[in-house]
């Protein structure tokens, strides 16, 4: 029996701003983050998006309407982790409808769902050891390879030396293209940005990896909604 589509569910937050992180940085966008996270990393910055029961309720529809009501047409569907809201799939379904380029940030420990459109730029955030999360739960060999079939830009948050090994044996094992691969300063306040952010673009130049900024917590520090 198929499951029943969902046409509505729970959302952390709305907002407008500039993409903060990864290839599009500095691109205008409609974030939409939607609540309910299982993975639970140590460093991440967005806690209140966890609890699947929290947030506001929302119709599909309507959350569809309250982004065309800004002035972008860039959709980024966040969370928490967006592959585990049941409102995922028919929001992504409805957003392409209506002609909105969408971007999905994921941890890649879900597969992408098979129906969801084509036409989606994956940010897909592996995490490390150093997230404080257990191997078995963090890495996903079949999500994985289902999402190297996809538009895919895979996204690791370092601090050392360490990370950047770990990320090395990641990028062999799973066959990722280096050209596909940004490094992410794990860094919550701005002074902690600016300060890792030169021995991170080192070591990209040194791999050929990309270099993802946190243009938001440069801009504004550590703030919500932005």
């Amino acid at each position: 029996m198929t499951a029943p589509v969902a046409t509505a569910g729970r959302v952390a937050e709305v907002f407008y701003s500039l993409q903060g992180e990864g290839v599009t940085a500095g691109a205008p966008a409609v974030f939409i983050r939607l609540q309910g996270c299982s993975v639970g990393c140590a460093w991440c910055d967005t806690k209140y998006s966890w609890d699947a029961g929290a947030g506001s309720e929302v119709e599909c529809r309507a959350l569809v309407e309250e982004a065309a009501a800004f002035p972008c047409r860039r959709v980024v569907v966040t969370g928490g982790e967006p592959l585990e809201s049941p409102l995922f799939t028919p929001l992504v379904a409805a957003l392409s409808e209506r002609g909105f380029p969408i971007e999905v940030e994921t941890s890649g420990t879900l597969a992408p769902p098979p129906e969801t459109p084509r036409p989606i730029q994956w940010n897909v955030s592996v995490k490390l050891s150093g997230s404080g999360v257990a191997a078995e739960r963090r890495i996903n060999p079949a999500a994985i390879a289902a999402f190297l079939d996809r538009e895919t830009w895979w996204k690791f948050v370092v601090t050392d030396d360490g990370d950047v090994a770990e990320v090395l044996r990641l990028a062999e094992r799973f066959a990722l293209p280096r050209e596909r691969i940004l490094l992410q300063p794990e860094a919550i306040r701005r002074e902690d940005l600016i300060a890792r952010s030169p021995w991170v673009a080192e070591t990209c130049t040194r791999h050929g990896f990309r270099l993802s900024p946190r243009l938001h917590v440069l801009l504004w520090g550590a703030r919500r909604g932005v």
